[in-house]
């Protein structure tokens, strides 16, 4: 790109005389700075949007110090401008500094936890003190308080008491340093973070009045229920039972009684930082400071029986049941770590339509000393069902009550009390239901079992059953997890066969393409979470970890309890990914920042808004100081008057004003001559740019073949981009041109986008070259992507290596004869007005090859010949 500046240097109209050199050196070293700068945040911005837009998670964090980075270019930016011109825009830094504070402003967002009291009794609760004590303790408090249902006793440590803590031992800010710059999809230094920030805090003492209010708190339990009471320790975060579930990230400790419930609320405020839950966090995109760990603390119910029960089914909310899972004792129908009995139960009608008992080998039950065990199961209880039809009919009165209390499906665990049966509610949570409604929209599109297996004979099936956790189809090679296996082994793009479902594997769901489990159940904590991230899982199989041999290609068809042998290609999904982030605070703070970055509002140099004082975002500085540059160094005026013998104005037959400088040999005109045609145009380069340029297949005025959705988008999109939608901002002001007869630069902005031809055409091979690249446009950033995408395809095939990040791509050849060089030339100048509007058109990537194709046939209008070939109209 500096090769003109070089050549500029050394040419005639600076070396007049001593001062006007001198004078030139630093202008043209001022110049070159700014340029490199202004290449640098394009390159930038271009990161950030990848980013934002992207379907993987990312860091508040990472985000942050790329706008650091992005604000210092800007500064440098306003800085060069200024010594180039003599300080005529001391303003600009204003600008920078006041757009750069909002942006930080907008990123710096830390939630602020209100003061209150260290504990509050459950007697005290409902929903709202949901922000002081999180959803589960408020949850609970509000079927007890305003519903009436039964449930335990028991106390909510706040989300003030653990900020009080934290801030007092300094742990924040700790736990910040060690986090920092931490990949969650590196197991091992995941593993080892989490473990670090947990020692911290296991480590750090309480405050004193914190720990006697909880104690006081035990007591009363204590002195109402007698010295037996063991009590439930529970993560009540309050990002817990929100829009993200969290579900099973954070810990419970069960069975504690009062010489260790100390110890037990640190274990569980340690619990923010599982491995499991940092990687959850990170992937749904919540900030650590913005999950404060309060903690529900319940009388533990010695159980017979207990389960999760759904009020609507999470893979088809349009069949109107309720579902409903069972083990004997405590717990295993949550984690997934044990079979369970299971239920499906009309609504209306109250009918059962399924009723399937598990053999259920082992329990959970509490310990009298405290804590808990896994014991066998008797023998004649093992294949018996844990409720009977009068306890299930009570359990689904109570889900239809609470379901009409939320207005929301529900997420209901509970238990039977083993002294005298009676039924209480341990937890409720409203069911994701934008997730569901994508899922049963899905369902449409299943086929029947037997018409799958008839139609892969080549494709045997390894397995048939199980329960669909979450919906979805993928392939890739077996891998068996046993119990005590570690998962850092577990490699990337792996189908999971695991004996049992676990929260332990959130933190590898990046890195599988599926999960398939011997047992488990749709309403189990790791199912929940699988739905979240859009991974398929297929639970309850029975025997998967049997039956897959390992390393065997296969295709998992989670919807249809399907799996194949080998890849089964025409099953497989070609979904676009979603950011599992989207909606959250992260991602909202990222895109509002972004707004004030990318957006660009300047497009028109001759506006009155074209100022310091009109720059609204970082792209509008970056733009405002790259157009002042220019017509700094090429001494333009704001009204487009050059100096005499300086800058050429070249007369083309296209909508667009050329401004140049030659700096030897580039054109045929008399010495103070201003104004300049094509035939005066003596640059082998510029000639061959401007042959393709003048096509006359080539039209740069007009529309291209769009389709309403494109046109739907630019206009969406020109609302944020322009400041004005009246402005004609078709060509964005003069494009900027520095040849000689061997060199071309050719700078300039079209539009909403951005290009740059750089060439050397000479008779040394060694020393040719073309470079290009290209950015921005007006549509939404899928479709400027799809763009610069077709742009490289086509730059490609002309013997381009190119280089594409997001709407931005480059592309080089070096090293070929000239007359080569000039036929690319003419390629690219086609290439230039064929591509100024197809951001409007490219919805679909499947459309690319199409028009890659026509533009190799010389339709660079794109004109639709054949309704039948056409991808859109078809």
């Amino acid at each position: 790109m500096f090769k003109f500046l070089d050549m500029l240097r050394k040419t005639k109209p600076f070396q007049r005389d001593e001062a006007g050199k001198t004078t030139f050196q630093n202008k043209y070293l001022h110049f070159r700075n700014l340029l490199a700068g202004n290449n640098h945040a394009l390159e930038i911005m271009t990161d950030l949007e990848q980013v934002c837009y992207g379907a993987k998670p990312f860091s508040l964090g990472s985000i942050y110090d790329q706008v650091e980075g992005l604000l210092s270019q800007a500064r440098n930016i306003a800085g060069e401008l200024n010594a180039l011109s003599g300080g005529k825009y001391g303003d600009l830094f204003d600008s920078v500094e006041k757009i750069g504070a909002e942006i930080l402003q907008e990123l710096a967002k830390k939630r602020t936890v209100e003061k209150t009291g260290l504990t509050i009794p459950l007697q005290y609760l409902s929903l709202e003190q949901v922000s002081e004590v999180g959803g589960k303790a408020a949850n609970l408090g509000e079927i007890a308080n305003r519903v009436h249902l039964p449930v335990p006793p028991g106390f909510a440590i706040t989300a003030y008491a653990c900020h009080y803590f934290m801030n007092s031992n300094n742990l924040y800010s700790e736990s910040e340093k060690i986090l920092k710059d931490l990949d969650v999809e590196d197991t091992g230094r995941l593993l080892e973070c989490s473990r670090e920030v947990q020692e911290c805090i296991m480590r750090a003492p309480l405050p004193a009045d914190l720990e006697a209010s909880i104690l006081a708190e035990v007591d009363v339990l204590i002195n109402k229920f007698g010295p037996g009471i063991r009590l439930a320790v529970r993560s009540s975060a309050t990002s817990e039972d929100s829009e993200a579930s969290f579900a099973g990230q954070h810990s419970s400790v069960l069975g504690a009684t009062r010489e260790n419930v100390i110890q037990a609320y640190k274990e569980v405020v340690a619990s923010t930082f599982n491995p499991r839950a940092v990687y959850y966090r990170r992937g749904k995109g919540y900030p650590d400071e913005n999950v404060v760990m309060s903690v529900l603390c319940v009388g533990m119910v010695r159980a017979k029986s207990s389960g999760v029960m759904y009020t609507m089914d999470p893979n088809d909310h349009r069949r109107n049941v309720l579902l409903v899972n069972a083990v004997w004792g405590l717990a295993g129908a949550v984690d997934g770590s044990a079979a369970t009995d299971f239920y499906e139960v009309e609504k209306v009608g109250r009918r059962i339509l399924t009723a399937r008992t598990a053999e259920k080998a082992t329990m959970i039950t509490l310990e009298d000393s405290g804590g808990i065990k896994v014991v066998p199961v008797e023998q004649e209880l093992r294949t018996q069902q844990c409720l009977d039809s009068e306890q299930l009919m009570s359990l689904v009165e109570y889900g239809l009550t609470l379901e009409e209390h939320y207005g929301v499906p529900l997420d209901i665990e509970w238990a039977v009390r083993r002294r005298d049966n009676k039924l209480l509610l341990l937890q409720a949570r409203p069911l994701n239901l934008n997730l569901m409604q994508g899922q049963a929209e899905d369902a449409k599109r299943d086929r029947k079992v037997e018409a799958l297996r008839e139609k892969f004979p080549g494709n045997p099936v390894l397995l048939q059953g199980g329960i669909t956790a979450s919906r979805g189809k993928a392939c890739g090679l077996s891998y068996i997890l046993t119990s005590n296996h570690n998962l850092l082994n577990i490699p990337e793009g792996v189908i999971l066969i695991a004996p049992e479902t676990s929260p332990r594997y959130v933190s590898i769901l990046g890195r599988v393409q599926a999960i398939v489990t011997d047992v488990g159940s749709v309403t189990g904590h790791m199912a929940s979470v699988a739905r979240e991230f859009s991974v398929p899982t297929l639970v309850g199989t029975g025997n998967a970890t049997k039956n897959i041999p390992p390393g065997e290609e296969i295709t998992v068809d989670a919807t249809n309890c399907l799996i194949f042998k080998g890849r089964v290609e025409s099953i497989l999904e070609r979904k676009k990914p979603a950011n599992p982030m989207k909606g959250s605070p992260i991602y909202k703070a990222a895109h509002s920042a972004l707004k004030k970055i990318a957006v660009l509002n300047l497009l028109d140099p001759k506006d009155q808004n074209f100022s310091p004082q009109g720059c609204r975002t970082l792209h509008d500085i970056i733009r405002f100081a790259h157009e002042k540059a220019m017509r700094e160094m090429f001494r333009i005026s704001d009204v487009l008057e050059v100096d005499q013998g300086f800058a050429v104005q070249i007369k083309v037959p296209l909508p667009m004003q050329m401004l140049a400088v030659d700096l030897g040999g580039g054109l045929n005109i008399g010495e103070r001559q201003t104004v300049a045609g094509i035939k005066d145009v003596t640059s082998t380069p510029f000639l061959g740019l401007l042959r393709g340029m003048t096509h006359p297949g080539v039209q740069w005025a007009g529309p291209v073949g769009i389709n309403m959705g494109g046109l739907i988008s630019v206009i969406a999109s020109s609302m944020l981009y322009s400041p004005d939608p009246a402005v004609d901002s078709s060509f964005g002001g003069p494009s900027y041109v520095v040849i000689s007869g061997e060199y071309l630069n050719f700078n300039s902005r079209l539009g909403y986008h951005f290009a740059v031809v750089d060439a050397y055409c000479g008779p040394q091979v060694n020393d040719n070259y073309i470079t290009f690249s290209f950015k921005g446009g007006a549509a939404d950033i899928g479709r400027r992507s799809r763009r610069a995408l077709l742009i490289s395809r086509i730059l490609k095939r002309l013997g381009l290596n190119t280089e594409i990040r997001g709407d931005m791509v480059r592309g080089e050849i070096k090293k070929y004869e000239c007359s080569l060089l000039q036929e690319k030339l003419d390629m690219i100048g086609r290439l230039l007005g064929a591509v100024r509007l197809l951001d409007m058109v490219l919805s679909d990537e499947g459309d690319i090859n199409w028009y890659e194709d026509e533009f190799f046939k010389e339709n660079y209008t794109f004109q639709r010949r054949d309704p039948k070939s056409d991808p859109v109209l078809s």
